[in-house]
């Protein structure tokens, strides 16, 4: 671990893989908040593990007589932060660390300005990120819109740990879908003077949606006549019409249109989101500049193929057909299927350099995940560059209540929606809220409710609370003719009640949250941390009612002063997670207390 801000927590870590040396290799091992705090304030389960990595003999020492080592060790380093050490349960080395070492490692967050929290993990190394990428065949519904918030958070994570990030979208503009497209669009054009029109049979071959019927309008009002003229500029199809009795050409006109129509949609929502991103890949690209052509010859050259039922399958190493219809390179009738493009696009990744490529895809993509990491493989890269995050779908709620389908979506309740109605921050908070690979019920009545039930509003409130605070002490000191300055740092001694310690202890551990969500690629522990901070601060603001020693207005010069440096940290963590997670940090909020 590589921390520009190094902690009490890592100087510990350094003590004790110090006191530790006689028992080398030396294990990974954690220190973490007791889980009693009688106990103490950190602990490890180091002597446990050195414990069980012993070899049986006459010499194997139990956890405790190896605790009682370590104890002895540590005391030899004179650790002048160290208030005592102890042993508890089967061996657990439980530390309590001084109020006045805690008070000072409080300065190294406002001090440190933007880059506390930040690290040199990544050293530079190059990710390519892929996330979103829904098809353009339809809007951005609320289930792929969850990759959204997702990939842009774990983006900002990896930045801040010192990585180089590309943030991609692979766009899906090849294969029957665009003439399905076609089709869906024509539909609503032939039907465009029938303004009753029930729309398209469920077991029909077109899209379902209002959003195909405005695409026909669309088409309409910006082709209108040249409709016409387009068709003959495109290259007619072997099959003069489709079922329809439409032309073949006609439809692909309409396809193409309808895919470009929804693109800058998509585009449009994720401007909504948040997010930018710093590449936009087509599939047609890379099936058109012969980058497919060229990754089946190699496959077919490495005997990775075989045929079977006309079409061209990936095989194992041993040349054995991999009977999974997912598996097919090439169709029948010679087409590359999107999995031969996929490949093709993962090898051009590679080719450019990056050291890992992540993808953020959608849970139904699972099988998908070991195809690609074999085909890549038998190619001659290292499947493990590839890293997937692989997110399950959302059900959006309106309280108890289940919301339906969209009838402007057909199926599904498109993000937009969600969006108008709840906001970005609300929106991309509770898409973080919950592990990828959760389950997760979007509350709309929630999101938008300003309680301290809706975590948003919660961590937001508690932000612009203290944004209050600094605001009123101002004030406070210019009636009194006193001086404040920003980057004054006070005697901070005064803070010795539990919850302000407890909370320094809490605030320091920013910098290794981060890193453990970058590394574990999970924002949400991000969102979990600052819901943590901001509690553990309204807890302590609310107090100031009955006990005079919480408010922070209150008191000796000096303790004012401490408690305001004490509340501009909280602020700025507070402000720097919701800025990680890309949801704004308020000064200022409806409802806000006097």
């Amino acid at each position: 671990m590589s921390l520009k801000n190094i902690s009490l927590k890592q100087k510990l870590r350094q003590a004790l893989e110090k006191a530790a040396q006689d028992y080398q290799p030396l294990p990974s091992f954690e220190i973490e908040r007791a889980k009693i705090r009688a106990h103490g304030e950190l602990a490890t389960n180091l002597a446990m593990i050195l414990a069980r990595q012993q070899s049986v003999g006459e010499n194997k020492k139990n956890p405790q007589t190896i605790a009682q080592d370590i104890i002895s060790k540590l005391n030899d380093q004179n650790l002048d932060w160290m208030e005592s050490i102890s042993v508890a349960g089967g061996g657990f080395l439980n530390f309590v660390i001084k109020p006045s070492a805690w008070q000072e490692e409080l300065k190294t967050i406002l001090e440190s300005g933007e880059d506390f929290g930040k690290s040199d993990e990544g050293q530079g190394k190059s990710i390519n990120i892929e996330f979103v990428s829904a098809n353009p065949t339809g809007p951005i519904h609320i289930g792929n819109a969850r990759g959204g918030p997702l990939g842009d958070a774990l983006a900002s994570l990896l930045k801040t740990i010192g990585y180089d990030v590309t943030k991609e979208y692979y766009v899906n503009d090849v294969g029957g879908q665009i003439d399905r497209l076609g089709e869906s669009i024509l539909y609503w054009i032939d039907e465009k003077d029938n303004p009753e029109a029930p729309g398209p049979a469920k077991d029909s071959n077109c899209y379902q949606g209002e959003y195909v019927k405005e695409l026909a309008q669309i088409a309409l009002r910006e082709l209108g006549e040249k409709i016409s003229d387009m068709v003959s500029e495109v290259e007619p199809s072997s099959d003069p019409s489709t079922g329809s009795g439409c032309p073949a050409s006609l439809i692909k006109v309409l396809g193409k249109f309808g895919i470009k129509t929804l693109l800058k949609q998509i585009k449009d929502d994720c401007d909504l989101m948040g997010i930018t991103f710093d590449s936009w890949v087509n599939e047609k690209e890379i099936l058109g500049s012969g980058k497919t052509e060229a990754i089946l010859k190699a496959l077919i050259e490495k005997n990775v193929t075989k045929k079977h039922e006309g079409a061209l399958w990936l095989a194992d190493a041993s040349n054995e057909l991999l009977n999974d219809r997912e598996c097919v390179l090439e169709k029948s009738d010679g087409r590359p299927t999107y999995f031969a493009n996929d490949i093709a696009y993962h090898v051009e990744k590679y080719k450019k350099g990056y050291d890992r490529l992540i993808n953020v895809w959608g849970s139904n993509h699972h099988g998908h995940v070991p195809r690609v990491k074999a085909a890549v493989q038998s190619l001659g890269y290292d499947p493990e560059k590839i890293e997937t995050v692989l997110y399950q779908y959302v059900r959006v709620k309106r309280g108890n209540d289940a919301v339906k389908m969209s009838k402007r979506g057909g199926n599904f309740v498109l993000a937009r929606e969600v969006l108008d109605e709840v906001g970005r921050d609300a929106f991309r908070f509770f898409l973080l809220m919950r592990a990828p690979e959760s389950h997760l019920d979007f509350d709309l009545e929630l999101a938008k409710s300003q309680s301290q039930e809706n975590p948003v509003y919660y961590v937001q409130y508690a932000h612009a609370r203290l944004c209050s605070i600094m605001k009123k002490a101002a004030q406070q000191f210019k009636e009194q003719g006193i001086e404040l300055k920003d980057h004054e740092i006070p005697d901070l001694k005064s803070l010795n009640l539990p919850e302000e310690l407890e909370m320094i202890r809490v605030l320091l551990e920013y910098p290794e949250e981060i890193l453990r969500a970058a590394k574990k690629l999970e924002p949400h522990r991000i969102s979990f941390y600052i819901l943590e901070v901001a509690k553990m601060f309204q807890s302590y603001y609310s107090k100031a009612k009955t006990d005079d020693r919480y408010r922070v207005l209150s008191g000796s010069i000096d303790s004012v002063k401490a408690k305001l440096y004490f509340c501009r940290s909280i602020q700025h963590t507070l402000a720097s997670g919701l800025k990680l997670l890309g949801i704004t940090a308020p000064t200022e909020m409806h409802h806000e207390e006097s």
